[in-house]
């Protein structure tokens, strides 16, 4: 199936043309990602005709924010409502082919905490003394056996999503807190200034930016829309996640600073603390139907993440 994804994609195009499943041409959105988002779910759930043409529908509606998941916000919706029971449990499994990157970048942007310190390693080992570089070596080395674990576990199903997401995102804090400590501060402004040139670089070659893509209140506010929240949800979701970022950040800074001295376990341990705390806390929030419309929309996310950011082609 993977080796003829690409024909089957590419023969559509050229049939059909790139605004197949869009229409008209229009600078926000990228129509690859969008269609193999599609082509994905048509073959991971099996979707009938009225599904996709629906699905295709909702996706033209959420171009304004594009390249941000915000996008998929009414198709999530969409898909709680009409899929069937084994179409939502195809969709909310961990998929076979699962890879670990995708799990802790898509993990970083759920929670608006991405950072590409792991996708920088190149440039960054060029601008560090020889001192730096034998303990960025071991952050490295601990980060990759450390999150290789938890993926594997993940896989053979001795861990919940639940836990796996917990476990990776303390290791992607503790790297990045680990990061923040060995840089020097000219060093983190080229780190910087490089992020800058390849998000600008990475935004010339996927299409244009949504008109609401860099707006974070109309972000916010179409999930808001979308999951119908009222105004005491809202107000008590936006607490607990102002709480949260700011638990992550004196831990975080308080490490940075040398107020504590964490193990890579420990720091880890610390932030999972934060995490579950913050998640009993928020699931009390939504109901039954709200919380099913989140899970779908994550695990939509991600599949649109492999085709619009990572650049995976297939599954």
């Amino acid at each position: 199936m993977n080796k003829l994804l690409p024909i089957t994609i590419f023969s559509l195009l050229f049939i059909i043309g790139c605004e197949n499943f869009f229409g008209d041409r229009n600078d926000s959105g990228d129509p690859y990602a969008y269609d193999m988002l599609l082509y994905d779910l048509e073959q991971d759930l099996a979707l009938s005709s009225k599904q996709i043409s629906d699905s295709k529908d909702f996706l033209r509606n959420g171009r304004d924010f594009f390249p941000d998941n915000a996008s998929l916000w009414k198709l999530a919706s969409y898909l709680q409502q009409n899929l069937t029971q084994e179409q939502k449990e195809r969709l909310l499994s961990p998929p076979e082919d699962l890879i670990s990157e995708e799990i802790t970048e898509e993990n970083d942007y759920h929670h608006k905490r991405l950072r590409h310190h792991h996708r920088m390693d190149e440039f960054i080992r060029s601008i560090l003394s020889a001192d730096q570089l034998s303990d960025y070596n071991e952050m490295v080395t601990y980060k990759k056996d450390a999150l290789d674990e938890v993926y594997n576990d993940l896989k053979a199903g001795s861990q919940t999503k639940k836990e796996a997401y917990r476990e990776m995102m303390g290791v992607m804090e503790w790297f990045r807190a680990a990061m923040d400590k060995l840089l020097t501060d000219d060093q983190k402004s080229l780190l910087e200034e490089m992020h800058k040139q390849k998000d600008d670089h990475w935004r010339k070659s996927k299409g244009g930016y949504g008109k609401h893509a860099k707006n974070h209140e109309k972000m916010k506010q179409e999930m808001y829309d979308v999951l119908v929240m009222s105004a005491e949800q809202i107000s008590t979701l936006e607490s607990l996640e102002a709480s949260f970022k700011s638990s992550l950040e004196l831990l975080h800074d308080n490490f940075v600073n040398g107020v504590v001295d964490y193990t890579p376990e420990e720091y880890i341990l610390s932030v999972g603390s934060i995490i579950d705390s913050f998640h009993e806390d928020k699931i009390t929030i939504f109901d039954t139907v709200q919380l099913e419309i989140i899970e779908i929309h994550r695990a939509i996310a991600r599949r649109f993440m492999k085709h619009s950011r990572w650049g995976h082609k297939g599954r």
